[in-house]
């Protein structure tokens, strides 16, 4: 596969990101490990289109912009974060109102693992964990003040394919998404998602010198969410 095919397919899968119906946990960060000693830096946007939450308390969407960056602890493992800003939409919960909190803070933290490797065929697995959190501003209804934050875990296990300039991925994730609100600075309440499985698909681009990587990702099944990012390795 050559660079202008690469470079396509890339931007289909960025144009998924104006389907929602076709494609919410956080991202996985994608199969590119900075080697030890090394570090990554970049920006991501991602963005959930729905997540449902449990016992028909209506569903959660979000759309997050972090700087990243990520450390080669070993060539093996890396260690990932991210710092930014995404908001809430609350919908058709039956015991809230619509709600929009607008954009505030939001970071995240998590590692990935390559736990094997076949060099000949190019296939590798690699395991890990994320996490973020976001916190937008205070929204009102009516006389109603709400507050609210959103937390995301997951687990991930991809099987990666590498090419020449570029690296696809699939696998599976367990995760959760959590709503913490309160209404009138009293009557907190924590909600979790109604879905904790899920499938990941994606690409990385590497161009050459692999310094600059290009990434796209699709999650379904526990949520429909999306991300893509550009990051530089030094």
């Amino acid at each position: 596969m050559d660079r202008n095919n690469l470079l396509i397919a890339y931007t289909l899968l960025i144009s998924l990101a104006f389907f929602p119906a076709t494609t919410e946990a956080c991202p996985s960060n994608g199969s590119h490990l900075v080697p030890k000693g090394r570090a990554e830096a970049g920006i991501e946007y991602n963005i959930m289109y729905r997540r449902d939450i449990e016992r028909s308390y209506g569903e959660l969407r979000t759309q997050d912009l972090f700087y990243t960056v990520s450390l080669g602890i070993f060539d093996w493992l890396a260690l990932d974060g991210k710092i930014g800003i995404g908001d809430i939409r609350h919908r058709n919960s039956p015991v809230l109102p619509d709600l929009e909190y607008r954009t505030a803070f939001a970071g995240g933290y998590g590692f990935r693992a390559e736990l094997f490797r076949h060099r000949p065929s190019g296939i590798r697995i690699i395991g890990g964990a994320q996490h973020i959190s976001v916190h937008p501003q205070d929204t009102t209804n009516g006389n109603n003040k709400y507050e609210s934050f959103l937390d995301d875990w997951q687990v991930s296990a991809l099987v990666v394919k590498d090419l020449r300039y570029a690296s696809l991925y699939a696998g599976g994730k367990l995760s959760d998404c959590e709503i913490v609100y309160k209404t009138n600075k009293h009557d907190k309440k924590r909600r979790f998602s109604e879905d904790h499985v899920g499938f990941i698909g994606g690409m990385d681009i590497c161009l050459p010198g692999d310094r600059l990587r290009l990434n796209a990702e699709l999650r379904l099944f526990d949520e429909t969410a999306f991300s893509t990012g550009i990051s530089y390795s030094f």
